[in-house]
């Protein structure tokens, strides 16, 4: 008898393992809180090419893609360094985006998901709705997971606000974001299509990060629309347990820097699909863990130790990075930060900078 399985959350992740799932046998339901997939917008819709170019049993379709990024200005100050890289990402319509991913599934709309129940057949999960018996109950409703809670009673998740305004105003240069960073986080302006930009911030208070950027950097223009939403960072303790998992940001499978987890969440469903499929569930939390855990521990580490500096330790970074542009420009990966930092440190030419740096992150650690 086919496992009967139940995905909380119609998002990215979400739908991708239950598209897999399905080419697996399987006939998952998915129910969503919301009355369509893609609405609200909570993410900025930049996403890295390679995701579009990966073998997999459910390709990405292109067809969401407005717009192609072939690098970045980033600013420090009154100061700015360029790094090219050709088709490095892609902006996309997430609503768009969303919904390829969703076509051909079982989603019940409009329900609210409350809680979940063990009998011995396996869970019974409530909704506003309705009761739906489940074996494997898998959590991808997002940064604000109520089955994260569930499974995972330490409190080491941190979240943050973030904020997003669509602008019709006229960018820079149309396939180059800009990065703008700031003592304790970053703003950015990403190109959308015509005249049109996403500017936004995730900080601990976005309204007001948003708000003086926007006055110093006059920038103007008819506010199309705005956004918000969380973001959850860290290393879950327990990302399956008791028939339980989670995948996407339900799991924190995001980068800590950047706070990008569509790659991330999309690798890990595959993951967590070919586990449902092979019948050893419990692997999935040691598996997507043995490739992703280290990129989202050097980049938890890294933004502990950047939340720490001061102006001037902030800029010896920025300088420090614009140093690096051709190796940036060479071997930098859109979805793998840490192991371009572990690159430029490793680098003998770099050990004298890399020494006097080391000094003032010891400091800000200790």
């Amino acid at each position: 008898m086919s496992k009967r399985i139940v995905i909380v959350g119609a998002g990215p992740a979400g739908c991708y393992t239950a598209q897999l799932l399905k080419i697996y046998g399987f006939k998952p339901v998915l129910i969503e809180e919301h009355p369509e997939v893609g609405r609200p917008v909570h993410c900025t819709g930049i996403i890295g090419s390679r995701i579009f170019s990966e073998n997999a049993p459910f390709p990405i379709p292109k067809t969401s893609i407005i717009n192609v990024i072939n690098g970045a200005f980033i600013h420090y100050g009154k100061e700015n360094f360029s790094i090219s890289r050709k088709k490095v990402a892609y902006i996309v319509d997430r609503e768009n985006f969303d919904k390829n991913l969703s076509r051909d599934l079982d989603i019940l709309f409009d329900n609210k998901f409350l809680g979940l129940e063990r009998n011995e057949r396996g869970y019974i999960v409530q909704t506003d709705k309705e009761e739906i018996n489940a074996d494997i109950v898998i959590g991808a409703e997002g940064a604000n997971s109520s089955l994260r809670k569930i499974i995972n009673p330490d409190k080491s998740v941190r979240s943050y606000r973030g904020l997003q305004l669509k602008m019709k105003t006229k960018p820079r240069r149309r396939d180059f974001v800009e990065v703008f960073l700031k003592e304790n986080s970053f703003l950015w302006i990403v190109p959308e299509k015509d005249d049109f930009v996403r500017i936004g911030t995730i900080s601990e208070n976005p309204h007001r990060d948003l708000s003086v950027f926007l006055k110093e950097r006059k920038i103007e223009g008819e506010l199309i629309g705005k956004f918000g939403g969380l973001a959850s960072i860290g290393i879950c303790e327990h990302t399956v347990k008791d028939d339980i998992a989670l995948v996407g940001d339900a799991a924190c499978q995001i980068k800590p820097l950047s706070y990008g987890g569509v790659y991330f969440g999309l690798k890990c469903a595959a993951i967590l699909a070919s586990c449902i499929k092979d019948g050893r569930l419990d692997d999935y939390d040691r598996l997507w863990k043995r490739n992703f855990a280290s990129e989202i521990k050097i980049g938890l580490k890294a933004k502990d130790v950047y939340s720490k500096l001061k102006k001037e330790e902030v800029r010896d970074i920025f300088n420090f990075l614009k140093g690096q542009k051709k190796i940036i420009e060479v071997t930098g990966d859109f979805e793998n930060h840490g192991q371009l930092l572990l690159q430029i440190i490793r680098r003998p030419a770099n050990l004298p900078q890399i020494a006097g740096i080391l000094k003032v992150l010891l400091k800000n650690v200790i």
